[in-house]
């Protein structure tokens, strides 16, 4: 998922890019000015501008845990954010991720729990490197009868786009 901005005369524009992790035969709609925009399979998606806002962030979240879902670890960290690849390797995260995401089985219930933008300064010295942040938890039940968390993070990059920061999927029951 990755997302830029340019700064125009009293507003900030922000376009919104899917990221090319989703499987080709899948189409993206982002939310522009006219309405919805639809890409077609397997063409990569085009631009649309978009005011970013916490239904953009979902949308995103949303398309990169189905992309958990068809175990598409390796394109996911591939697109991610040098924070993410800095924080994990590769192999680490792709075996970690597929073994948690084997315990749920299918999926039979995904719901949102929160949306949080975060904004860590340089003085906060926690283990993330300062900037802006957004994460999107899910509550996500599987056949299987275990319900796990997952939370998908984004990062506003140096480079002005949004990238993914982090996945993350823990059992909670």
């Amino acid at each position: 998922m990755i997302v830029s901005r340019s700064h125009l005369p009293g507003r900030i524009a922000l376009t919104f890019v899917a990221a090319c992790c989703m499987a080709a035969s899948s189409g993206l709609a982002a939310q522009g000015r006219n309405g919805p925009a639809a890409q077609a399979g397997g063409s990569p998606p085009a631009a649309v501008p978009v005011q970013l806002g916490p239904s953009e962030f979902l949308n995103a979240a949303l398309h990169i845990v189905a992309a958990v879902d068809r175990y598409e670890m390796g394109d996911i960290w591939d697109k991610s954010s040098p924070i993410m690849q800095a924080s994990i390797a590769r192999d680490r995260f792709v075996g970690n991720t597929a073994q948690q995401r084997a315990m749920l089985g299918a999926v039979s219930n995904r719901e949102w729990r929160a949306i949080m933008r975060v904004v860590i300064s340089p003085s906060d010295n926690g283990p993330l490197p300062p900037g802006r942040y957004m994460s999107i938890r899910f509550a996500t039940a599987g056949q299987s009868g275990i319900t796990m968390e997952e939370v998908v993070s984004f990062h506003l990059d140096t480079d002005g786009q949004w990238k993914l920061a982090g996945y993350t999927i823990n059992r909670t029951s």
